[in-house]
């Protein structure tokens, strides 16, 4: 009993050394989000001053159109609300991957613009609104981007890193740790792995893991606590057992904030909304199917229509000489279709700029003839590195996606989406997605989606039918917008591409 004691009192003392580091990291994590989004602001202040037709915004108070009565820098002002509305809201240290807090980010900047423009439309004449769009425009593009260029310099200063213990090992324990690695924006360093069963061994992905053998709740809490840890993460098997409250319990004692990943599968995660029972142990998730809704189908729709329309219009020039290009290399069309499953698995021809030769079918059987191995590996991803029935403009319209392109037609007439699940045949509907072919009829194809942006031709088929059914079950308008995002990134480098 007297060792539990002295223990005890040893650890609460390490705890609130931790505590207090923990506050010195906090702030100046918040004071470097902080100086990140005024320094923003002060660019944008910058260019509204180059390109406007007076120095600095004017704000009128008791004026008259000719006299105004009080000039203020208003992106100053309007600066310094928005980083003390933010911080108020606890922005600055909530822990929420890129896009996700960019999401945020984008709908708080709109908000505050709205003052900027009223008073231009009050008055109006004294400046131009061009260089406030575009000072708004800089604004949106990189404010996140200058927030995350400030969580990687506090990385390297060892600020924004937090030390953190995984508890529970899994099926999925090596999945969440690499996800955890992979987003710099969460700050989860996972230094040490609980093993409570003596007889399971951590993943060898997971060897540079300091494993701690234990079960003992309160033996798990001094272990990591005395060792620095200022956050756990529980991947929760059965969140319902004492023993699971307990190691929750006495981690919250110490000082140790708990984040819990339960063991969901299949199950629409975004928009996911929670409620918990006044004096009940009664925690509710409410799940709904997005995609679904018509709001959402009406916003996608229209969404389509006029960026396929805009695009079909400023890439024209664009389209013609792609056309001149394949029409030399080999003549022939210069489209081809090839029948897709569409939305409730209406047949649709699916359009793409030509990038073989014509008689590519004979070099195909050939070609089968000689490489029976490789053929298997064509049989399964309707794929071929290094096919010898494709052009040399066909393969570089390949690497840079192009040959994608009158696919926008697909979009504007209804056949596909900007963004959806990949459009494949019906044979590989039969043959590979199984129980989520009826999720998959729901939603139109897309030009990219969450395939193309996860590794494109490098992932493997088995994990293209899954990201295609979890795009469907999380789908929000925002999603879509951070694909096409990445998907421009992607062509860019030309990354998965064959």
């Amino acid at each position: 009993m007297m060792t539990t004691t002295i223990w005890t009192t040893d650890l609460l003392d390490e705890s609130r050394r931790s505590a207090r580091a923990r506050h010195v990291r906090y702030w100046l994590s918040i004071l470097g989000l902080a100086f990140a989004d005024g320094l923003c602001f002060l660019f944008a202040d910058l260019l509204f001053r180059a390109g406007a037709s007076v120095p600095t915004i004017v704000l009128f108070v008791g004026r008259t159109p000719h006299a105004p009565t009080t000039p203020l820098n208003v992106f100053a002002l309007l600066g310094a609300a928005f980083i003390l509305v933010r911080y108020i809201s606890g922005d600055y240290s909530r822990r929420q991957l890129f896009f996700d807090g960019a999401k945020g980010t984008t709908i708080a900047l709109l908000i505050t613009a709205i003052p900027d423009l009223l008073m231009y439309a009050l008055g109006r004449g004294l400046y131009s609104l061009a260089p406030i769009l575009l000072s708004w425009l800089f604004l949106l593009i990189f404010l996140p981007i200058l927030r995350q260029g400030a969580r990687m310099l506090m990385t390297r200063l060892d600020i924004w890193q937090i030390p953190t213990a995984m508890i529970g090992i899994n099926q999925r324990t090596a999945e969440i740790c690499t996800a955890l690695r992979q987003s710099l924006s969460l700050g989860f360093d996972v230094r040490w792995l609980v093993i409570e069963d003596p007889d399971t061994r951590a993943p060898q992905s997971m060897a540079a893991i300091r494993p701690i053998h234990s079960s003992d709740p309160a033996r798990i809490a001094q272990i990591i606590g005395s060792a620095g840890c200022k956050e756990a993460i529980v991947a929760a098997e059965d969140m319902q057992s004492a023993h699971f409250a307990e190691v929750v319990q006495r981690l919250l004692e110490v000082n140790i904030p708990v984040a819990i990943i339960p063991s969901i599968n299949r199950l629409p995660l975004a928009g996911v909304t929670t409620n918990y029972f006044f004096g009940r142990d009664i925690l509710m998730l409410q799940v709904r199917s997005n995609v679904q809704r018509l709001p959402s189908r009406i916003v996608k729709r229209l969404f389509d229509i006029v960026f396929s329309a805009f695009l079909l219009v400023v890439l024209s020039p664009l389209f013609l000489i792609i056309a001149i290009a394949i029409k030399r290399a080999d003549p022939g069309k210069v489209t081809y279709s090839h029948r897709r499953v569409g939305r409730d698995g209406v047949p649709f021809d699916c359009l793409k700029f030509r990038t073989m030769v014509t008689d590519a079918d004979a070099r195909l059987k050939r070609w089968r003839e000689e490489n029976p191995d490789l053929y298997e590996e064509y049989c399964r991803t309707f794929k071929l590195r290094d096919d010898p029935r494709v052009t040399n403009i066909g393969k570089w319209l390949r690497r840079t996606s192009l040959d994608e392109l009158p696919q926008l037609w697909n979009v504007l007439m209804g056949h596909m989406s900007l963004v959806g699940p990949r459009p494949v045949v019906q044979q590989e509907l039969d043959d590979y997605y199984g129980p989520a072919t009826q999720l998959y009829v729901r939603t139109r194809p897309g030009m990219t989606g969450l395939w193309q942006v996860s590794g494109r031709s490098d992932t493997s088929y088995e994990r293209r039918v899954f990201l295609d059914e979890w795009y469907i079950l999380n789908w929000s308008f925002w999603y879509d917008i951070v694909i096409l995002i990445q998907t421009a990134w992607i062509v860019a480098t030309g990354k998965g591409a064959f």
